[in-house]
């Protein structure tokens, strides 16, 4: 982590006030924070950064950036005063980012992001110094504290950049304009907040090949269907797999269980990937090409593919006592619902698949018709189904009608209860749902 000093900071934050030592680190949350580091007293729905000054003190923090509107006790901190926190983180990481001169991936997109941006730095470590949003550090505030956090030595910065509303990933493009950028594909995700559906999602997502400093845009080949795929001035490529666009830029190719790479007319040699699920295949696909497009020849990629690996909660495959779990609970869309169940593993012979999924959030006048497309896609490809949450209780008949099996649980530790008692030894059981319903603990 690279150190600063505390009056160059005050500086470039405007703040006319005498201070001294270093900075080595920066933080937002009271209970990370280290000694010697900057705290942004940011203020959100629930919580205020101001009323945790007290505790980063006792932890040795330098100081912190509070609101010219505080007027509290310092409690032995350097206090950087200004008019807005948010803004002034923004502005501290451009300011930084500016200096290294880094080369940027942007990588955004409703399902798979964080995926592909972990397959996205693990080829391009192939040949570059890289470093990577950690985990799906993609927010207004991740993705500015990321970059401050960093060595500053690295070659190439893989930024994940997340939005739930329009115009936030504009704000994330401003502090660290990528060289090339990728949207995966687009789902009905924070569907709540764009009245417009899908067209109002895909145009928030491809903000992200809005900067004038972005040379080239990637996109999954399901992007074109949308008006805003073409926003931005920078080459526009595409990527696939075989039996869903043939006319990409970049299509994978499956023959007896080795892939190879259509790139315009020319083609790769034969390899193996550590995983066949469709939707991991195109999360290396869009990897593979965004690597093409900073430079990598095929020659250094393919020796990185044996190292890719699906990230923590995201199709992570766990076994435990001969059940096979697939842990994809990190969060849920339709779209990725749907690609989890048809992508499941076989079971022992004679056994069973099993669904266990929490309800997705954020839809809004969608909600109905997303649960209802995720249980009739269930009804072809699980034998057993459990759902957590009121948004099932409309399409719950779906299954009953279909003479398969399905209970509904409006309580976490009973369906926990519930899957360990109905699981056994050479079934497969899905774990599927937004965040907040927190599936992964069944495994815990």
């Amino acid at each position: 982590m690279a150190e600063f000093d505390f009056s160059q900071i005050a500086d470039w934050l405007g703040c006319d006030v005498q201070v001294s030592g270093t900075v080595c680190g920066f933080k937002q949350d009271s209970k990370e924070i280290l000694p010697g580091e900057l705290f942004f007293a940011l203020k959100g729905e629930k919580v205020d950064g101001h009323f945790y000054l007290e505790e980063i003190a006792s932890k040795g923090a330098i100081g912190a950036v509070v609101s010219k509107k505080y007027q509290g006790e310092t409690f032995g901190l350097t206090l950087l005063h200004v008019d807005n926190v948010m803004d002034s983180l923004h502005r501290l990481a451009r300011v930084i980012h500016n200096r290294r001169q880094t080369r940027v991936v942007g990588v955004t997109g409703s399902v798979g992001k964080t995926t592909t941006k972990e397959f996205i730095a693990t080829l391009l470590e192939g040949k570059y110094r890289v470093h990577r949003t950690p985990g799906n550090a993609n927010s207004q505030v991740g993705v500015p504290l990321s970059i401050l956090n960093a060595e500053g030595n690295e070659e190439i910065f893989v930024l994940e950049m997340g939005m739930s509303s329009p115009h936030e990933i504009q704000k994330l493009v401003a502090i660290a304009p990528p060289e090339v950028a990728i949207v995966t594909k687009v789902a009905l995700a924070h569907a709540a907040f764009f009245p417009d559906g899908l067209e109002g999602i895909a145009a928030a997502k491809t903000e992200i090949f809005s900067h004038p400093m972005t040379k080239i845009g990637i996109y999954n080949y399901q992007v074109a269907q949308f008006r805003s795929c073409q926003t931005g001035s920078c080459k526009k490529m595409s990527y696939s797999l075989n039996n869903d666009a043939g006319d990409s830029d970049f299509v994978l190719c499956c023959e007896n269980n080795h892939y190879y790479v259509k790139e315009g007319k020319e083609t790769t040699f034969p390899f193996t990937l550590p995983f066949s699920a469709s939707h991991l295949c195109e999360d290396f696909m869009g990897a593979a090409a965004v690597a093409r497009a900073m430079g990598m020849q095929w020659a250094e990629i393919l020796p990185q593919i044996g190292k890719l690996t699906p990230f923590k909660r995201r199709f992570e495959r766990i076994e435990r006592d001969g059940i096979v779990f697939i842990n994809d609970s990190y969060n849920a869309s339709a779209l990725s619902m749907k690609a989890a169940l048809t992508n499941l593993p076989e079971p022992k012979a004679g056994k069973k698949r099993v669904a266990v999924l929490g309800a997705m959030k954020e839809l809004g006048i969608h909600t109905e018709q997303s649960h209802r497309e995720v249980t009739l896609t269930a009804l072809e490809n699980v034998d057993h189904l459990l759902c957590l949450g009121e948004e099932w209780l409309s399409v719950l008949d779906i299954f009953k009608q279909g003479n398969k099996p399905v209970e509904y649980f409006d309580h976490f530790d009973a369906l926990k209860l519930r899957v360990h008692a109905l699981a056994e030894k050479g079934d497969v059981v899905l774990l599927k749902g937004a965040n907040s319903k927190k599936l992964w603990l069944i495994l815990e």
